[in-house]
């Protein structure tokens, strides 16, 4: 109907155009076709709800952190924190999953609220099967190669299988002077780990979730790297720390935007 309209309104004003004359003002796909110019295609977009490091950002007056129960609207694949960074969150398949010091054992995701959230509606594009040993450091140097413009883009991936032992936290660290220091100089993922207390677990078959994200991306993503991991039997979860692995499968997708949402606040932005 629109179509119709539009062309019955260009008749009623030129009447005496021809239709050769009329067709050429009608728009037309070259600039689909123009390989110079880049096509709008499916998106991969990490809604990001709060920076992932929120204590590199001072804000004047009370923070309003985020509710999981809103923010896990915006994708069934996830990773975050809970409230003053004391708990680790995964989402998989649009099931949620905490677990903190106080209670390690996995539990569904309810009301809590987290001042660092990223979901993600994730549709895999690319797959490999990684069949050799490797701990956390190897897996991401063939991760990296797979990758390939990792200093532009972020990547999301998950992987599945077996990991002969993992280490993990489910705590932040105290922003002292050594975290912040490391963090500043590029390497927010190993900083995060600084002093924080580390759980075991071994032989567990398990999901990944995890974040590969550009230098230019640190503070708002940790960099270079950011994994979550979930046992299938859900007897725990946390932030990957280092692992060993003999056969994983890694599906992954390249981030095509990043939705940052910052903190409400409540309070005078002058005060003290």
């Amino acid at each position: 109907m629109i179509k119709r309209t539009a062309v019955c309104l260009v008749c009623r004003i030129l009447p005496a155009v021809s239709l050769p004359l009329l067709a050429a003002l009608q728009p037309t796909m070259s600039m689909a076709h123009d390989d110079s110019v880049t096509s709008i295609g499916p998106r991969t977009s990490l809604y990001v709800f709060g920076p992932e490091l929120p204590f590199m950002f001072d804000i004047r007056g009370k923070r309003l952190d985020f509710a999981w129960s809103d923010i896990k609207t915006f994708g069934g694949t996830g990773l975050g924190t809970l409230e003053n960074g004391a708990g680790e969150v995964i989402g998989l398949k649009g099931e949620f999953w905490a677990a903190d010091p106080t209670d390690p054992v996995p539990r569904k995701l309810t009301d809590e609220i987290t001042p660092s959230g990223l979901l993600t509606s994730f549709f895999p594009t690319d797959k490999t099967n990684i069949s050799t040993t490797v701990n956390l450091e190897a897996l991401q140097t063939l991760l990296d190669e797979q990758f390939v413009d990792t200093q532009a883009y972020a990547y999301l991936f998950t992987a599945t299988g077996r990991l002969t032992f993992v280490e993990y936290q489910l705590t932040g660290p105290v922003p002292n002077g050594e975290v912040l220091d490391m963090i500043k100089a590029g390497d927010s993922q190993k900083a995060v780990t600084i002093g924080t207390q580390k759980y075991t677990a071994q032989d567990t078959e398990v999901t990944l979730v995890g974040v590969r994200a550009p230098g230019y991306l640190n503070t708002v993503l940790e960099v270079p790297y950011h994994i979550h991991f979930l046992a299938d039997d859900k007897s725990a979860l946390g932030h990957v720390t280092e692992l060993q692995a003999d056969d994983l499968a890694v599906e992954w997708t390249r981030v095509n935007a990043i939705n940052l949402h910052m903190w409400d606040k409540n309070g005078s932005l002058l005060q003290k």
